[in-house]
């Protein structure tokens, strides 16, 4: 009776990966068939080509958009990480008037949909000169993930006992090296599962970069999938190498990070 017990919940989450698993499974089979096998519904290989990847990179762009997603999701993640460890930890640990109240609202900030920034940015960016740049959208794209990231080191440092910070400033140091020398290398869970949301939500993004960049040279992979469509003439074989080749960054960041994540979200009460 307890072995049916232990094994019940192993057979609870079996059933729930199977629809969830089930999408990126097909996803990789059609990618790796031939354009004829690919309309042909079967749950197993009909053939094995590595043809629908070569002509992605020949035949398309691929390579240039995947370069300017990658530039932009870093560019805005490391912003992210940056901007949310120090104002978390301002947050955290300065006297500001009504500091839960600015949280609060910067957290609901984050509700406002993508259409509503990218407006007032494409304005703003046409006056600075940013507009149809890598910068400017990944600037755009801090937006993004920045109020959940100040909101998760927020949460993060409060939950640290001041005894750290006090045994430093006994030793001389300074509120700028007891954050940087200290609370920083303690903070690294956190600050990268703040790291493996923005780089995901910018990677993603389709909105602020469909409103943002106009040349076709520096679109990034979601508008350039988009575009597939038609530039394949609806070989699904080679979009779906393509859809594979989208979320392999996603699904490698989560795979590896997937302990920074528990970890992060676990200490600073997320999880809970």
């Amino acid at each position: 009776m307890a072995e049916r017990r232990s094994a019940l919940p192993k057979i609870l989450i079996a059933v729930y990966l199977i629809p969830v698993l089930f999408p990126f499974y097909w996803m990789l089979k059609s990618a790796l068939e031939t354009p004829a096998d690919v309309y042909k519904p079967r749950l197993w290989l009909g053939s094995f080509t590595l043809e629908n990847f070569d002509t992605l990179l020949r035949t398309t762009n691929f390579l240039v958009t995947a370069s300017n997603s990658l530039k932009a999701a870093l560019i805005s993640s490391v912003i992210v990480v940056v901007c949310s460890g120090l104002g978390g930890y301002a947050l955290a640990r300065t006297n500001i008037p009504r500091k839960a109240s600015i949280a609060q609202i910067v957290l609901f900030s984050y509700m406002f949909p993508e259409v509503l920034l990218g407006i007032p940015f494409f304005a703003l960016f046409q006056k600075l000169g940013l507009l149809n740049s890598i910068w400017g959208l990944a600037i755009a794209h801090v937006t993004l993930s920045l109020p959940f990231g100040l909101w998760l080191m927020w949460q993060f440092y409060q939950a640290l006992p001041k005894s750290y910070e006090e045994a430093a400033e006994i030793d001389g140091a300074s509120k700028f090296q007891t954050f940087l020398l200290v609370m920083v290398p303690l903070s690294i869970p956190a600050l990268t599962a703040v790291f493996i949301f923005a780089f995901a939500a910018s990677w993603n993004d389709f909105v602020l970069g469909l409103m943002l960049i106009r040349d076709d040279q520096k679109f990034t992979l979601p508008i350039a999938m988009s575009l597939f469509v038609q530039q394949m003439e609806l070989n699904w074989a080679v979009i779906q190498a393509a859809n594979f080749l989208l979320a392999l960054p996603g699904l490698l960041l989560v795979l590896f990070g997937r302990k920074y994540l528990v970890r992060g979200f676990q200490t600073s009460g997320l999880a809970n």
